[in-house]
């Protein structure tokens, strides 16, 4: 091999290619930027638009992130005074994916992925992420009933025995028996509340767990068996 072809093989491959791979990233990652080829078309500019930007709107914050994170890629600010970041080889498209978009994709998809097993179990839930570090789970029902079928299927039928479901009083109880049962099934504390509903909301029972904990309850959950729908067929 040649001394010509040879730097040709070692050279950095060019970011550009790789556009629409990292829009796929971005919107697995729910991430809002623009990105578009550099003048010369082999580099790409990443216009930052979310608010889960990880420095403040500045160059110099935007370059202490970078090489901290060790990412090779330099910012600007455009005239709206967004961030811009322009990557020039694959390896820093492959650099920003990990430290930047990772995190919210594992955070999105173990939120996605309790979603459908709670609704497999007909647990209607509304499944958030919080950060990347946390997810809210919101089980709204009238006297709490999803919560207590939610317990059940954890292995805890008739969780609220005892409890008047009607009161805030045993709203708060049934939240605390659930923290320990959660917190048994996830190995570690979680946070639970409860709060009366109102003429325009029912009842919910709030659960926040971070995501390595909402991993092992899904995990927990999938080896639970789906409850059959029931049959809406008018006769």
């Amino acid at each position: 091999m040649n001394s010509s072809v040879a730097k040709a093989a070692h050279s950095p491959q060019p970011a550009a290619p790789l556009q629409q791979f990292l829009e796929d990233a971005l919107q697995d990652a729910r991430f809002a930027a623009r990105i578009d080829t550099a003048g010369d078309e082999s580099a790409l500019n990443v216009t930052l638009l979310s608010s889960k930007t990880p420095f403040d709107r500045t160059v110099e914050a935007a370059d202490a992130w970078l090489a901290r994170a060790g990412i090779e890629a330099t910012a600007a600010l455009n005239t709206g005074y967004d961030i811009v970041l322009t990557l020039r080889t694959q390896a820093s498209v492959h650099q920003l994916i990990t430290v930047l978009l990772d995190p919210h994709i594992r955070a999105h998809t173990t939120a996605t992925q309790l979603a459908d097993l709670l609704e497999s179990h007909c647990l209607f839930s509304d499944v958030t992420v919080h950060d990347t570090h946390t997810i809210e789970i919101v089980l709204p029902d009238d006297n709490l009933r999803a919560a207590v079928g939610f317990a059940a299927l954890l292995g805890s039928p008739g969780i609220d025995g005892g409890l008047a479901l009607h009161r805030p009083r045993g709203m708060r109880r049934l939240a605390e028996r659930i923290q320990w049962l959660l917190s048994g099934v996830v190995a570690s504390t979680v946070r639970v509340t409860a709060v009366p509903g109102c003429a325009h909301a029912a009842d919910q029972l709030t659960i926040r767990m971070s995501i390595d904990q909402t991993r092992r309850l899904a995990q927990r959950l999938a080896r639970e068996t789906p409850q059959p729908r029931p049959d809406l067929t008018v006769a």
